[in-house]
């Protein structure tokens, strides 16, 4: 059998690829951006994943994170860097790893070990496994972003339920690492010092099941979860709702968002039936 590299160039700056045994153990590494991906690092990420589904030797994709920050989304400031080696135009539409992360036959363990939110917190959220420092804080941001959240619609409310997966996306809370593992958003949380060790010995456990039961495991339960309005998320994209959210957010304001969808001469229309007319509340 071919000896595979230690080391795997993941063609992002912020991502550092490592093998070791069968494990490839891929590691945000950009702190001045709390660990913030560009559309390369969601890329590299892709890039893992297929890694480890094409290679035999390779039984787990780890993602986790340096410093006080696992992932904090995606840094879309970082579109137009001359040094991108992905081409967003054409892929667009493919940008992000999350579905690829569900999709490969092989085991993904997300290893949480601070701050969690938009992209960061959807990968867990398409990982076979989730566990977490008792550091870690999780956050569903998106929509104060002016973004249709489409991964997160399709997974969440499946895995902690539908009201509870409401009061966190409509409510941006942060969760705290013990209140995530009891919503069921981490299977498991440990101290912070011992998070790499912990994972370790999650993989050794796993290691004792059947590789080929396992990858049927995993495509069996697939086939229960809805699928994702991807085409949905991307409309979404560039709308005056998302535009004035993110300017709001660069210029550190509240935004001011713009009439929905356009329906203020329908409204307008239907308000005689319901409310009276300044001149109507001035006679009485």
């Amino acid at each position: 059998m071919t000896e595979l590299p230690s080391e795997v160039d993941l063609q992002a700056a912020e991502l550092s690829g490592r093998i070791d045994g069968d494990v490839l153990t891929v590691t945000i590494n950009r702190p001045e951006k709390r660990n913030a991906v560009t559309v390369d690092g969601y890329h590299g990420i892709k890039r893992a994943a297929m890694i480890v589904a094409d290679e035999p030797a390779l039984n787990f994709l780890v993602i986790t994170g340096t410093g006080d920050a696992f992932c904090t989304g995606g840094d879309m400031g970082a579109d137009n860097n001359p040094d991108r080696r992905w081409d967003m135009f054409t892929e667009a539409y493919d940008a992000t790893p999350f579905e690829t992360l569900g999709k490969i036959p092989k085991i993904v363990v997300c290893a949480i070990n601070g701050m969690a939110l938009g992209g960061g917190l959807v990968m867990s959220l398409y990982a076979d496994l989730v566990i977490a420092s008792d550091r870690a804080r999780l956050r569903v941001p998106d929509l104060t972003r002016g973004v249709y959240e489409a991964f997160v619609a399709a997974r969440m409310p499946q895995r902690i339920g539908t009201l509870r997966a409401n009061h966190l996306i409509y409510g941006n809370e942060w969760i705290e690492a013990a209140e995530a593992e009891r919503l069921g958003l981490v299977g498991k949380v440990v101290p912070h010092d011992s998070l790499a060790e912990e994972t370790a010995a999650l993989l050794d456990r796993v290691r004792k099941t059947g590789p080929a039961a396992r990858t049927a495991m995993k495509r069996e339960m697939a086939r229960a979860l809805p699928p994702v309005d991807v085409s949905g998320y991307w409309a979404s994209m560039g709308t005056a709702e998302q535009i004035e959210a993110f300017t709001a957010f660069l210029e550190k304001r509240a935004p001011n968002w713009p009439p929905a969808g356009g329906r203020e001469a329908f409204a307008a229309s239907r308000r005689a039936g319901w409310a009276p007319t300044r001149q109507e509340r001035e006679k009485d």
